[in-house]
Formats: structure tokens, C-alpha cells, sequence
């Protein structure tokens, strides 16, 4: 496999799909005993009210490039992994679920990767690919033109940091295909997006990110990103989040 050393962008940009993935864990029909691969943990938080869905009889395999920010427990093993050089954790039928975050950066092999995860999963259990699509937020409100010109340019310097300029950093183009021929059934896709106000929880993580990916940014000054960071308080503005996308997906019995 290649030794390449490819970018990638944690914290906080990872949290842009945490809301989502939260709501979407009912989905998964988690029970107790059982054990659960997640593949991107980030800081652990999906992590930890995963631990709390299996109970203290069952496992779940935190999976990350930076495992800095995740803690391991009798219950949550913690595996630090590139997904471009070395496999993932687990073999053949050794997870119930398992729920994958795009990891913020170009993979290799994007098709191996998942044809890897659904090895490990059991007969009847599922998967959950979840990933920021390339559709451009829209900008309904700033406070005059010059604002809106700025606001444009940074969020989409940020969505091409997170899905590649050409909106090709997903997990597969042709999914659908992957998963019935991979012996998966009873596929889904859940799209969500928000509204995000000046001054919101959305605002304050996207002014956030934007600091965090300043070094990446081109053509953006210290004014700018500050500007930015004002606009993003500001209750005048007014946006929507970046697309989020989740593929739900079953294993035949």
C-alpha cells in the first residue's frame, strides 16, 4: 500500500457531522453486549454515548488518524490507524455495527476501505458511512455586500478543504452498486442541512474551523479571518450549513 503521508483535518472540522450522527444513532438499533467499530472518532464523543448504547458487556473500536483526544475504558479500545497504509481493525464477522466518518482527506482507496468494513461486519448488522456532500452552503443574509462577497470566498475555501475542489472526496461515486454487490441490502441516504444564524452554535464551529484552517486558506489575511469572526457573531447573518449525508446500510442474514 503507499506510504504517502496525506493531509488531514480534525478537530473541529469533524464536528460539523457530530449533530447529525447523533440523531442518526437510533437508526442502528444498538442493543447491549453488542460491538461496534467507529472508524474517524475524533474527540470520542459519538464514541462515548456509544459506549453507554452496548453497556458495559460490549466493545466499541474507536479508529483515527490522532487518538490524542480519545481515552480508552474497559469497554472502548482505542486503535490509531492510516487508512491509506494499514488495515482496519477486526476480522471477518467481528462487528455488529459500524459507523464511519469521512476522515477530512483523500484516500487512496476509498473503495478497499469499505469493502474492508463491510468484511467485518456480521450477518444482520449495519453500516453507517457518513460525509459532507460537495453542494455549496447558500448565504441568505449578511450585513451589506462586501460581507457577503467575503463569507462566500471563506466557506468555499472550507468545503474544499473538506471534499476536494472537485467534490470528489467521498466515499464512492457509484455507492449503491459497492453495497448490493458487497452482499449489502436495504440501503438508505439521509441528507440533512441546517440554518445557522450569527452568533448560533453553527456560526461559533465555523468560525472555529476557519481558524483551525487558516494555514490551508489561500488568499485570506489576518483581516479577513477576523472579519470573518466577526460576521459569524453577528445576528444579522444569516446561512445554511454544509450538506451532511449518511448511508445506512444492512447486512444480509
Amino acid at each position: 500500500m503507499s506510504t504517502t503521508q496525506l493531509p488531514t483535518y480534525p478537530v473541529p472540522a469533524h464536528q460539523l457531522l457530530d449533530s447529525t450522527i447523533r440523531t442518526e444513532l437510533h437508526r442502528l438499533d444498538i442493543t447491549p453486549s453488542q460491538a461496534v467499530l467507529e472508524i474517524g472518532a475524533g474527540t470520542g464523543e459519538i464514541t462515548t454515548r456509544l459506549a453507554q448504547l452496548v453497556g458495559p458487556y460490549g466493545s466499541v473500536t474507536a479508529v483515527d488518524t490522532n487518538t490524542g483526544q480519545l481515552t480508552p475504558t474497559s469497554v472502548v479500545d482505542v486503535q490509531r490507524r492510516d487508512l491509506d497504509r494499514e488495515l482496519l481493525p477486526g476480522t471477518t464477522d467481528s462487528y455488529d455495527h459500524v459507523l464511519a466518518r469521512w476522515p477530512h482527506g483523500p484516500l487512496r482507496d476509498p473503495i478497499d476501505v469499505v469493502q474492508q468494513m463491510i468484511a467485518r461486519i456480521r450477518p444482520g448488522g449495519s453500516l453507517t458511512l457518513a460525509h459532507i456532500t460537495s453542494a455549496p452552503p447558500r448565504i441568505y443574509r449578511v450585513p451589506d455586500a462586501e460581507d457577503g462577497h467575503l463569507l462566500g470566498k471563506v466557506m468555499h475555501q472550507v468545503r474544499c478543504a473538506l471534499v476536494g475542489r472537485d467534490g470528489a472526496q467521498t466515499w464512492t461515486h457509484d455507492i449503491d452498486t459497492l453495497l448490493i454487490d458487497s452482499g449489502m441490502a436495504g440501503h438508505c441516504t439521509h441528507t440533512g442541512i441546517e440554518t445557522w444564524t450569527g452568533g448560533g452554535p453553527g456560526c461559533r464551529l465555523l468560525a472555529d474551523i476557519v481558524t483551525h484552517l487558516r494555514p490551508t486558506l489561500n488568499g485570506l489575511g489576518d483581516g479577513d479571518v477576523d472579519q470573518f469572526g466577526a460576521l459569524m457573531a453577528d445576528p444579522r447573518v444569516l446561512l445554511t450549513s454544509y450538506e451532511r449525508q449518511f448511508i445506512h446500510a444492512n447486512k444480509a442474514i
